[in-house]
């Protein structure tokens, strides 16, 4: 029987309107991804893989992340931004 793959999970993002959970799978062979799974917390059902992420579209992840998080930084600073919520 093959072995299966190594499954973490790497946390959340979880919302009012929806969840993206992250996960880190690893396979017998050493072969690596990230699983995104996005979950509708009204749906009953269970979420699907979105997307799988390679180390070049983690590394686009993460660059995105940076990004959003220097926009942040700056804005409020400048006093554009009073918090951050949902707009609902």
């Amino acid at each position: 029987m093959p072995e299966a793959p190594v499954q973490i999970d790497l946390g959340a993002v979880e919302t009012l309107l929806g969840n993206l959970q992250f996960t880190f799978v690893l396979s017998p062979e050493g072969d690596a991804h990230i699983q995104v799974y996005a979950i509708d917390p009204s749906s009953a059902g269970k979420g699907s893989v979105m997307m799988m992420l390679d180390a070049a579209g983690f590394e686009q992840l993460k660059a995105v992340i940076r990004g959003a998080d220097g926009v942040i930084d700056r804005l409020l600073a400048q006093g554009k931004v009073k918090r951050m919520v949902l707009p609902y």
